[in-house]
């Protein structure tokens, strides 16, 4: 038994050494250490304090940005409907003149056909006038071919005169 004995006596010795420096270590060893887990703590703590407040000021631009982008959507449609609105608005402005100008275009013909009328009426007029005393013309230089009607006429002629000299 001295042989277990001893075997024991010195794992008992062998453990109260580890006990001891152990007891040492923590002695003086126990601040740095804890300062160094301590430091170790906090250095992770504001990594993730840090990591969350970057994921939540991306989240906020994340946020944002979406609004932004639904906003330029909706400025897009508005847009878009306003383009639709004023080419609609565009094109029936530009009927109207059209029908204006193509009713300014019937009056203007009309005048003209109006006035060309006219002025064939006048022509018309004018060629039937000269016709008529052509006619007159020719039909008193044939009646007054007749020695009897040149007769009639100088009396008639002369009396005349006679009237107005009295």
């Amino acid at each position: 038994m001295t042989e277990g004995g001893h075997h024991l006596t010195e794992l008992l010795w062998k453990g109260f050494n580890v006990l001891l420096f152990l007891g040492i270590v923590y002695y003086f060893g126990r601040k740095p250490v804890s300062e160094a887990f301590n430091s170790f703590f906090r250095s992770l703590t504001e990594k993730l304090n840090a990591s969350e407040e970057e994921l939540r000021l991306s989240r906020e631009e994340l946020l944002r940005a979406k609004e932004s982008y639904e906003d330029a959507q909706r400025r897009y449609r508005e847009q878009i409907a306003l383009a639709q609105e004023t080419a609609q608005y565009t094109k029936e402005e530009e009927l109207k003149k059209a029908e204006q100008m193509a009713e300014r275009i019937r009056e203007k013909a009309k005048e003209a056909v109006q006035i060309e009328t006219k002025r064939a009426k006048e022509e018309l007029l004018r060629f039937g006038m000269e016709k008529a005393r052509q006619m007159a013309t020719d039909m008193l230089k044939k009646a007054f071919e007749d020695p009897e009607v040149q007769k009639k006429y100088i009396e008639k002629s002369l009396r005349s005169v006679e009237v107005k000299n009295i």
